[in-house]
């Protein structure tokens, strides 16, 4: 009976709690300074969080709200803090990419290589979205390009998937695998081919990416391009494969030679 009464006695409070926690939350997303600030004082936790895990700081950035930003950090808000997802805020700005709060919450020590549940990163996030300004930043602060999603999605493949030339070249540059196959066993080669990014299909040609690598299924870079009857791409591949097959040819007759020549 005491066990009870007790929770009864307890139970508005938790309620109160709650309510002025989501309060916060919501104040941050909708940019209302003074609201987040009454609430604070209202005895609101600063990292409170929703069903979902997002806390206020996490809707501040998601919507853009930079004063709140900066404001609920100065308050003690934990920019490491994960969603149930396992994303941090620094993962939510990558994404959407608000390169001045992104700057904002490095300054105050967010992880860059934090990874959410699914294996993704902020680099990746960037990548996917197109954010050249702050992948250029992750990459100059030691962001690892060659980190794998749980379907082995790497930076690179969003790149090559969506046609961002220069993160591409960014990316490589910094040491990206351009030989990378995700779970089905497609390569940024494949994906640019297929979609018709002729200048990231050059860039990879460039590097010395494997022209004839192949999916379970069967699935080359250059049946990707031929299937979307993407001609200049199939002409690119074409002679890259004929140059590659020459050179390996000639290197082996003059193996050949060498070895008759000192028997």
């Amino acid at each position: 009976m005491r066990i009870i009464l007790l929770f009864s006695l307890l139970l508005p409070c938790f309620s109160f709690a709650q309510d002025i926690n989501l309060e916060l939350i919501l104040a941050a997303r909708e940019g209302k300074i003074h609201r987040v600030k009454s609430s604070l004082m209202a005895g609101a936790d600063v990292d409170g969080t929703n069903k979902k895990g997002k806390t206020a700081l996490m809707g501040a950035v998601s919507f853009g709200n930079t004063r709140i930003v900066k404001y609920l950090l100065i308050e003690g808000a934990d920019v490491n803090a994960r969603d149930s997802n396992g994303y941090t805020a620094l993962m939510n700005a990558a994404l959407i990419g608000h390169e001045a709060i992104f700057r904002e919450l490095f300054t105050q020590g967010a992880d860059i290589n934090a990874k959410g549940k699914d294996g993704t990163t902020a680099l990746i996030n960037a990548a996917f979205s197109g954010q050249t300004e702050i992948v250029k930043l992750l990459l100059a602060r030691g962001a690892d390009p060659n980190v794998v999603t749980l379907d082995k999605t790497t930076a690179l493949h969003n790149a090559a998937y969506f046609g961002y030339h220069e993160i591409a070249s960014m990316l490589i540059g910094r040491g990206a695998d351009v030989n990378a196959a995700d779970s089905t066993g497609l390569t940024p080669l494949m994906s640019a081919s297929f979609y018709g990014h002729e200048q990231i299909v050059e860039l990879l040609v460039a590097k010395g990416v494997d022209l004839q690598a192949e999916t379970p299924t069967g699935i080359t870079a250059l049946k990707n391009a031929q299937a979307a009857h993407n001609e200049d791409i199939v002409d690119i591949l074409e002679s890259a494969i004929e140059e590659a097959e020459a050179k390996a040819a000639a290197e082996k007759v003059a193996e050949g030679q060498q070895q008759a020549a000192n028997p």
